[in-house]
């Protein structure tokens, strides 16, 4: 499943928990971490949360209901967020005021009404991490998570969920997070695996090159025969590097994307090169050891809208 909840509400010069709202009297503003290349991280747009079927395992319906929070947060929906609450329900944050560690309290209504006042898709907590443990009608999750603010990068931490089984079902009677800054931008390794891929390339570096690509790793050329598998893109390419000229492409901008469990990343970038404009696309997953491998790449040349015809006219004077 993906991560929890909370975020930093600023209230004037009061920190409040739960997550980043700005406050319209309040100068703060976001941390925002440069992006890699020229554009910020982005994400996947967020499937409506499914309700898990009759008869569905306890664990399952209590991630339902923390997905569910975050469904309205990030909808900005003030009454779905307190429908997942009990009505006198807590909410929490630890925090770290002068050096020294503090809890701060905030009522579910006022953290609804803040959520309220939010842009629709400004708040997305992003879950990396779930544990969940159950008895009888108490149940308890730990859950990992990475928070965006317009889809940026704020913050990290963990949200401490407590939920009791009534009438209505599993709602949450108390939640605790902390929040740290001392994270990285999930899509940071992804950067720099891509980047020194492309940087392989133009040092004519074959092994770290070939190397960076699954076993059954596929590469899709600019040519309609080049859907390559590695060895046969290896056969096409090692004339190229063995001359110690390969290609030199340059990153412009990358958006990269996560599954739910983050362990499959897609990516499309748009690229600098000796045949100008490129669009670059492709999809990584995680070998044995944890390391992030390309399993395909497609290269794409970019034709402007207003040479379509030209490009059209010039296929068929070649007879292609």
């Amino acid at each position: 499943m993906r991560n929890l909840l909370l975020i930093i509400m600023l209230a004037g010069s009061q920190m409040l928990s739960a997550q980043y709202i700005p406050d319209e009297n309040s100068s703060s503003e976001p941390e925002k971490k440069p992006p890699v290349i020229s554009a910020p991280w982005t994400q996947k747009p967020k499937d409506e949360v499914q309700k898990p079927p009759i008869g569905a395992a306890e664990d399952a319906q209590v991630e339902y209901v923390i997905e569910l929070l975050f469904e309205h947060m990030r909808n900005a929906d003030a009454q779905g967020v307190q429908s997942v609450f009990t009505s006198d329900a807590r909410l929490m944050g630890t925090t770290l005021e002068n050096g020294r560690p503090t809890i701060r309290n905030t009522a579910i209504r006022d953290f609804a009404n803040r959520i309220g006042q939010a842009k629709p898709g400004a708040l997305d907590e992003q879950i990396t991490a779930i544990e969940v443990r159950i008895d009888e009608n108490l149940a308890s999750a730990w859950v990992d998570y990475n928070f965006y603010y317009e889809g940026n990068f704020h913050h990290c931490g963990v949200d401490a969920v407590q939920l009791h089984k009534g009438a209505s079902g599993w709602k949450i009677f108390q939640l605790a997070d902390t929040q740290r800054k001392d994270c990285e931008n999930p899509a940071d390794e992804i950067n720099t695996v891509m980047n020194g891929w492309h940087e392989a390339a133009t040092r004519a570096d074959a092994r770290a090159y070939f190397d960076r690509m699954h076993d059954t790793g596929i590469f899709l050329g600019t040519d309609e025969t080049e859907n390559w598998d590695k060895e046969e893109f290896y056969n096409f390419a090692k004339p190229y590097f063995d001359k110690g000229r390969a290609w030199d492409f340059t990153t412009k901008e990358r958006n990269v994307f996560f599954s739910e469990g983050g362990d499959v990343a897609w990516f499309n970038e748009l690229l600098e090169t000796w045949m100008g404009p490129c669009r670059g696309s492709g999809v990584l997953t995680k070998d044995a050891s944890g390391e992030w491998r390309i399993d395909q790449y497609n290269l794409a040349m970019l034709v402007p809208n207003d040479l379509v015809q030209d490009y059209i006219a010039l296929r068929k004077s070649k007879g292609r």
